[in-house]
């Protein structure tokens, strides 16, 4: 009984998507802190960024019931097989991020804990129930709730929101769209067929390649933003750059040739493998010798 009921819950809060979130929030943690940021801060935004993330979704699948039994992606997820009720995976969703936000609250500052209620709401509210099934602009408004962690994550050092966190908010806000299209390009009939608008059922291959590369570009431009504006050094800019120039040609070879999934494959998983480097990189500098 409890070992099934752990199971739902895992499979209601999506654990590799929670495992790319808190990485991004544990690199906001370290590139916020002055040197090793504390053992005490690294666990809370670990745990409650978890915590929140996993509430979210839990949420999201309740309200997306109808929509996940239809595509064949999502179908055996716990409430469209009818492991789990609609109301359930809500009611335990939001406890779970109020869980989060008190953590928040409690040991880190306020401001953390606004930022992590704000992000559960602009997913749940802005994406799930106005954007996504309205308008193929869906993850590029709606998306900017998995912007929050690294924001959450420096803010949670810092009791503030300053420019770096708003920078690494930006990166992934910039990141998602390109990054959720190419995966629209492998699932483009489960979306048509659920009557989901996202770009890729919509548009058409060429036209969701192209706004594909034009991200792509924009992610290589804003490489360069932390160097000139001074919270970053030339290791990032370089690493950040030639990780955007591969995903740019993967981007590329999408556009030029007519739908691969092969190569839309490659791309989707490319750009998870980008945000996780680019985050480790951008944590990581302050500490290289020559920084």
């Amino acid at each position: 009984m409890i070992a099934t009921a752990f199971r739902q819950l895992a499979a209601l809060s999506k654990p590799r998507i929670i495992a790319m979130l808190v990485l991004t929030a544990l690199a906001g943690v370290a590139k916020a802190s002055d040197g090793v940021p504390g053992i005490a801060v690294i666990v809370v935004v670990a745990v409650g960024g978890a915590l929140a993330a996993a509430g979210s979704n839990a949420i999201n699948q309740g309200l997306d019931a109808d929509i996940d039994a239809v595509m064949r992606r999502t179908r055996g997820r716990p409430v469209p097989s009818q492991q789990v009720s609609r109301r359930t995976a809500i009611v335990v969703g939001a406890a779970l991020v109020v869980l989060a936000a008190a953590l928040f609250a409690a040991l880190t500052n306020l401001v953390a804990a606004a930022l992590t209620v704000a992000a559960s709401l602009v997913y749940v509210f802005v994406y799930t129930l106005v954007m996504k099934r309205r308008s193929w602009n869906n993850i590029v408004i709606g998306g900017a709730a998995g912007a929050f962690p690294p924001l959450i994550g420096a803010t949670a050092v810092t009791g503030s929101i300053d420019v770096v966190g708003m920078y690494m908010f930006a990166l992934i806000f910039f990141w998602t769209p390109p990054h959720f299209w190419t995966l629209s390009m492998l699932l483009k009939d489960d979306y048509a067929a659920a009557g989901v608008p996202m770009l890729a059922a919509v548009a058409g291959h060429r036209e969701t390649a192209a706004q594909v590369l034009l991200y792509v570009v924009l992610l290589i431009a804003l490489a360069w933003l932390p160097l000139v504006a001074g919270y970053a050094g030339i290791t990032f800019a370089l690493a950040a750059t030639a990780l955007g120039a591969w995903w740019l040609w993967l981007a590329y070879r999408l556009w030029s040739g007519g739908p691969d999934r092969r190569r839309a494959r490659a791309a989707y998983l490319y750009s998870l493998g980008y945000l996780a480097a680019v985050f480790v990189v951008l944590a990581a500098e302050p500490h290289l010798p020559w920084y």
